[in-house]
């Protein structure tokens, strides 16, 4: 994408973008007659759209049109979907709706692989991981036509987004105040998930229909040993926020490891979505990610820390 100046408009800036996206690809699913649909469907049509992962998107005999990141054989392609449906689980429970619908969904394979064309089966018997009752597992992501990408990582719009979120004397127009608020909640959102994935590009994304900023490509959540330095690196970035969500706050302050685990919940066949220990971590970032906003709110004080509602 071509670079706009530093003064370009929000508006303009997410035009810009669109040039570069896909005509239409996962975004906020919507309803529960949604997830209803896309939980009971059986694949019609499919296609692959997956750049660095294995993704398809895929038409049911329902009507329900979703993108399945499948169990695969790409490096830990056996639990990155996982992240996806965790990811989707825990914005609920914060009361966040910038999380694509996502639902932990198995197809039987030979139903996915007709679905397909047949020069498109190949690839997929090389990267599908079936299961021993001839299904293969993974996550169905609700899909959205409005989709564009929101490229918050490159320069111009990290010039823009960052004095809002680091400088509590920098105005925010009151047309990007939804915008500053979705992203400081991403930084902390993802400070608690360990998404190591959020800043290499294209994994922020918003929805036209509604303006919704969408935290999108969760598969690099939840792992069970996320890469330290980018943890690290995440937190560093949430101790320069002095603006933050009130409602964010005080939800992730009422999560324990109890509700996290029932809020995580488990797969289709009743299996934990993830593994203890990847619990317990979750909730130790959760507490690290509060420290650092009680000490911003101790700081700068409330009524200029709790900036959005």
């Amino acid at each position: 994408m071509p670079s706009a100046p530093a003064a370009t408009s929000a508006a303009e800036l997410v035009s810009a973008a669109a040039s570069a996206t896909a005509p239409a690809a996962p975004g906020m699913g919507g309803s529960a007659a949604t997830s209803v649909r896309l939980a009971s469907g059986i694949p019609r049509r499919a296609k692959s759209i997956g750049h660095t992962s294995y993704v398809l998107k895929v038409a049911l005999d329902n009507g329900a049109v979703g993108a399945f990141k499948p169990c695969s054989n790409k490096p830990l392609g056996d639990r990155r979907y996982k992240g996806e449906i965790a990811a989707y689980r825990l914005a609920e429970a914060l009361g966040l709706d910038n999380v694509p619908l996502t639902i932990a969904r198995a197809f039987r394979v030979a139903d996915l692989r007709g679905a397909l064309s047949p020069d498109a089966q190949g690839e997929f018997d090389r990267m599908v991981r079936a299961g021993l009752e001839g299904e293969v597992e993974g996550a169905l992501i609700g899909w959205i036509d409005g989709y564009e990408v929101l490229p918050l990582e490159s320069a111009a719009w990290r010039s823009r987004w960052m004095p809002w979120l680091t400088d509590r004397h920098t105005e925010i127009a009151p047309s990007d105040r939804a915008m500053a608020r979705a992203i400081s909640t991403l930084i902390a959102f993802d400070c608690v998930t360990a998404n190591w994935d959020r800043w290499s590009g294209a994994n922020v994304a918003r929805d036209k229909g509604t303006g919704s900023v969408l935290y999108v490509d969760n598969d690099g959540a939840f792992y069970d040993e996320p890469p330290s330095a980018t943890v690290e690196e995440q937190f560093a970035l949430l101790g320069k926020v002095v603006r933050f969500s009130e409602s964010f706050v005080q939800a992730l302050r009422q999560l324990d490891i109890e509700t996290l685990r029932h809020v995580l919940g488990s797969d289709e066949r009743g299996t934990p979505l993830l593994a203890d220990r990847n619990i317990l971590a979750t909730d130790s970032r959760r507490r690290r990610a509060l420290q650092i906003v009680d000490a911003t709110v101790a700081r700068e004080g409330q009524r200029d820390a709790f900036a959005f509602e």
